[in-house]
């Protein structure tokens, strides 16, 4: 949800994520805002949804 790219990522890059959980878990469901980078650069952020399950 309203992610903005901010530069290109192309095969053979790395991506690091880092995310903040913005919402607490209800029902498996979290909510989360998030930067990806390549090396130094910042190439997308936003905010996401995602939902968490566990192992058996």
């Amino acid at each position: 949800d309203k992610l903005k790219f901010k530069q290109k990522v192309v095969p053979g890059d790395t991506i690091i994520l880092k995310m903040e959980l913005t919402e607490p878990m209800r029902r498996g469901i979290v909510s989360m805002y998030g930067q990806a980078f390549v090396g130094n650069n910042l190439v997308v952020e936003g905010e996401m949804t995602a939902q968490v399950i566990k192992n058996k």
